[in-house]
């Protein structure tokens, strides 16, 4: 029972005590071998830790369930994150066992801070993004909205950004990641307890000793080490309930199209401006001082000329939009 060994005691020649993890290394914000490490790889390593061990990890690809099982299987790692706690899950597998859960996951609304959807009756004669064959498919296509598949959640979330949907349903670590990275969006938990996932790790059957003891790491970490590190990647910031949104006319959903589509390459999703383009939200001309910046451009800048691009009426339309994204109670 290697895992064993390894934890519980030190070796004749002063080894130090080891933890071997399997994790995909680009899969953020699960894990990745990059500069930022992934909640999962965090929350091992502070279960390592409380072990009073080091960890390593064996970064392998995780796209195939078998594959990450079968290392586990053979010894190459003595621990993996990220599987349901659910007998579903665990009734073919009998060599297999998991831990007590680290976090919950659960299905989230994504939408604009401003006119979005909060629920999932606000989703009615919205179009839905969704990823193809998930959990959030499953609960779209079963309450009947009006969805659009994508293949994978970066796509799913470029639709919302292009305003090719009005909404996204995705599970809540995808869901946070997203918003704490793009801002003017917001993330709103479903608030379906039957949809809740318990998330646990997975060890050897064989190695019921370590089993107890990332159990007690777990509970130990619970009441702050957990959360802090869930939330830096914006797990719990998608759990948390949202304020609701003021709704949108239909020519204010329009505008938000076409800025989404046109503008928030250079001014941002949250239109707070970037390195390239200025904060829109903090314009102070008026209205006709607006249409005459986008239509005329600003010389010596970036901004270049958008008459006969963008029409006079979408382009105060667009103006009237940014006045409520910046006095909208609900904006990041």
């Amino acid at each position: 029972m290697v895992a064993i060994v390894l934890i519980a005691t030190t070796s004749s020649a002063g080894e130090a005590r080891r933890l071997r993890l399997c994790a995909d290394p680009s899969n953020l914000p699960f894990s990745s071998r990059d500069r930022e490490p992934g909640f999962e790889v965090e929350i091992a390593r502070a279960i390592a830790a409380a072990l009073d061990a080091a960890l390593t990890v064996h970064w392998v690809p995780t796209a195939r369930e078998i594959i990450v099982l079968r290392q586990l299987d053979e010894g190459r790692c003595d621990l993996v994150m990220g599987f349901p706690i659910t007998p579903g899950f665990v009734d073919d597998k009998p060599r297999l066992s998991l831990s007590a859960p680290y976090y919950v996951m659960r299905q989230v609304v994504v939408s604009s801070s401003v006119g979005g959807a909060r629920s999932l009756e606000d989703l009615r004669a919205r179009v839905v993004g969704v990823q193809a064959m998930t959990l959030s498919d499953q609960l779209v296509h079963e309450r009947g909205l009006h969805r659009k598949v994508y293949v994978t959640p970066d796509a799913t979330f470029d639709a919302l950004v292009k305003g090719e949907v009005d909404a996204v349903v995705m599970e809540s670590p995808l869901a946070g990641w997203f918003v704490t990275r793009n801002a003017g969006f917001v993330a709103t938990a479903i608030g379906d307890p039957a949809r809740d996932l318990e998330i646990g790790a997975a060890v050897r059957k064989a190695d019921g000793e370590l089993k107890e003891s990332v159990d007690r790491a777990i509970q130990q970490l619970a009441a702050a080490t957990l959360p802090g590190i869930l939330g830096r990647y914006g797990v719990t910031l998608a759990q948390a309930s949202s304020p609701p949104a003021a709704p949108l006319s239909a020519e204010l959903r329009a505008a938000r199209s076409t800025f989404l589509t046109q503008c928030s390459q250079c001014h941002g999703t949250d239109a707070k401006g970037t390195a390239a383009a200025s904060n829109l939200q903090a314009f102070k001309g008026s209205e006709a001082d607006f249409l005459r910046t986008v239509q005329n451009g600003r010389p010596g800048t970036g901004m270049t000329p958008w008459k006969g691009l963008i029409s006079e009426d979408d382009i105060r339309a667009i103006a009237r939009y940014i006045k409520q994204l910046a006095t909208d109670p609900a904006r990041p």
